[in-house]
């Protein structure tokens, strides 16, 4: 099942459902080791998202607009750059993992997505130094590896700010398999989780 992020259903059917986009959300954990807060409000938002059937309000930031505003030219940019054609992706559903999906920016070829960011000049100078692929985004990868059945990811950086050599930074990510079945156990822990909260509390209000 894919839906066109384009189409109103593509906000419906991720109507409390865990996301690519919110993955890193899901799994993310404090230095002691113990969940991180963001975990806690995601599971909420999700929960509350599931009894409403109401997507949560989503404030666009001036950044955000940045992003969406820049990201087609990035991506024409890139087929210029590297010679190959990427196929528009929607949202993917997980196809064992109920209530799990993803959203790429596009699809290459038969095995790959593309994640493409449009940052600040200051996060894509560091992405273009460091020359690795960013830990933030990582797990929304593969989050995207998984939902789609695909076996690796392409992260892309475009500032049309900086000077054309260094609009781009492009570099391929390639989880192991233990990594990405590791993946998929977290998220079936958080909606096992999820499913739990959502049958206490509409037992409770029987």
């Amino acid at each position: 099942m894919m839906i066109d992020p384009s189409s109103p259903a593509w906000v419906a059917a991720r109507v409390g459902r865990l996301t690519g986009s919110r993955f890193g959300d899901a799994i993310a954990k404090q230095k002691n080791g113990k969940w991180a807060a963001s975990r806690e409000n995601l599971l909420f938002d999700l929960l509350a998202e599931r009894l409403t059937g109401v997507a949560k309000d989503h404030f666009v930031t001036p950044a955000m607009e940045w992003g969406l505003l820049n990201e087609s030219p990035a991506v024409e940019l890139l087929e210029v750059r590297t010679g190959i054609l990427f196929d528009k992706a929607g949202f993917c559903l997980h196809p064992t993992i109920e209530h799990f999906g993803a959203t790429p920016d596009r699809f290459i070829g038969i095995d790959g997505v593309l994640e493409v960011k449009c940052p600040t000049t200051k996060t894509h100078l560091q992405y273009l130094m460091n020359k690795t692929v960013p830990v933030e985004y990582q797990p929304q990868m593969m989050a995207e590896i998984v939902c789609t059945g695909r076996k690796w990811a392409r992260f892309a950086s475009f500032d049309p700010r900086m000077p054309p050599n260094q609009q781009l930074f492009v570099i391929d990510f390639n989880p192991r398999a233990e990594e990405l079945q590791e993946a998929e156990q977290l998220a079936r822990d958080f909606l096992a989780e999820l499913d739990a909260m959502f049958e206490r509390i509409t037992l409770e209000a029987a």
